[in-house]
């Protein structure tokens, strides 16, 4: 199969969308497919570029806005899309998410050539989502907006990929048909993390930046304000809690500039921010962690969007501490790989002091969660469900 994979993220450190396209993607190639995959150029305004990692080729398509608006927005962007893939031959185009560089370029594709189109819905940004957590300035020009893209394109695609039941119930009330869509979370990468020894992994990160003495709650990627203050306000209540420092490792790019204003003064050397690192330093820093944490505040969004940061702890054979989401229950209920707590400072402490304190459950969960990370929820087992729905939606089309 052809495969155009389009997304809304500027390549490598724009966001999910891009990794979830290129994971897809390199499976895809192994194969023998022939997948492209579209994304947003870090800086360009006028060209595109085109390179190939791991046999995906990657293509960065111009966009004229700046910094944070650089995330699907740009109307330029979309049509120069529309005009480099004219002509262009593809047995299936598969769009992560609907904003306009994604979805416009792909419902035209669909219109001129009658290629399939598939788009993917594995963020809730309107109706209550992720857009009401920003700016004022943002949830009130921006919320709309998001709603109405998430909420018109989607019932125009041949198929939608969804991350998780919510989605899936949201999609079946716009109108899209049951046997038109596919339920698939986000996928592990066993091969490019892997479970280190917590004390080897410290050790090679050195006595100065992961206390060998303490135990530690890893974290990794973007932070809420709302996450910050209910991980802060736990480490306090978990420090009276056992009877050894604790440190929280919070790895990668929090986007959140004023994240040590919500630590306690009594906590400040308690943080270990790494700002943005490499892949193999984030495999370290993780493995260093003796659990990791998912203290989400219960909202529109996080108690329906599937956290992707929980793959990568799964990958690093962690047991995770998190609060109780109904995206998450079913992957706990079926899977010995942590607990769910009450999205309480207290519950939440409790929660983590408890399976810190038991080494026992701590190694049972470890070994649960590496093998759900090389199993059902590796790339390679979701890229099986994903290329038979393929096949089935371009036989249904009578491609």
């Amino acid at each position: 199969m052809r495969i155009l994979y389009l997304t809304h993220n500027v390549t490598w450190k724009g966001g999910g969308a891009f990794f979830r396209a290129y994971h897809q993607a390199r499976f895809l190639v192994r194969r023998g497919h022939d997948v492209t995959v579209v994304c947003i150029s870090p800086d360009d305004k006028t060209d595109f570029h085109t390179s190939v990692t791991e046999g995906v080729t990657i293509i960065e398509a111009p966009d004229l806005l700046p910094g944070q608006a650089r995330t699907g927005w740009d109307l330029w962007d979309a049509a120069r899309r529309m005009a480099h893939f004219d002509g262009r031959d593809y047995d299936i185009v598969h769009g992560l998410e609907s904003r306009p560089v994604v979805s416009l370029p792909a419902l035209w594709m669909k219109r001129r050539s009658g290629v399939p189109v598939i788009l993917d819905w594995a963020d809730w940004y309107g109706r209550g989502g992720t857009a009401t957590e920003r700016s004022r300035k943002i949830r009130t020009f921006m919320h709309p907006v998001e709603t109405f893209c998430e909420e018109f394109f989607h019932p125009f695609a041949d198929g939608v990929v969804a991350m998780g039941e919510p989605l899936m119930e949201r999609a079946l009330a716009l109108g899209v048909p049951a046997e038109r869509m596919i339920n698939l979370l986000h996928g592990c990468d066993p091969e490019g993390l892997t479970a280190h020894v917590m004390a080897d992994a410290r050790a090679q990160l050195g006595e100065d930046r992961v206390p060998a003495d303490a135990y530690v709650l890893g974290y990794v990627g973007v932070m809420r304000p709302t996450t910050a203050a209910l991980l802060f306000e736990s480490l306090r209540l978990l420090k009276r809690m056992v009877d050894r420092p604790v440190k929280v490792v919070c790895a990668g790019n929090a986007k959140l500039p004023d994240m040590r204003s919500f630590v306690p003064d009594d906590c400040q050397d308690d943080l270990i921010e790494t700002g943005w690192i490499s892949y193999e330093e984030l495999n370290l820093f993780l493995s260093s962690s003796d659990v990791m944490v998912l203290p989400f505040k219960r909202m529109t969004a996080t108690n329906n969007i599937w956290p992707s940061k929980l793959n990568d702890y799964l990958a690093v054979g962690r047991p995770t501490v998190a609060t109780d989401m109904r995206i998450l229950r079913p992957i706990y209920e079926n899977y010995d790989i942590g607990i769910l707590t009450d999205d309480t400072p207290q519950a939440f402490a409790e929660g983590c002091a408890a399976l810190l304190e038991d080494v026992a459950s701590r190694q049972r969960m470890s070994i649960a969660a590496r093998a759900l990370a090389e199993g059902d929820l590796s790339w390679n087992s979701l890229v099986d469900r994903l290329e038979a729905f393929y096949i089935r939606l371009i036989d249904a089309v009578g491609r």
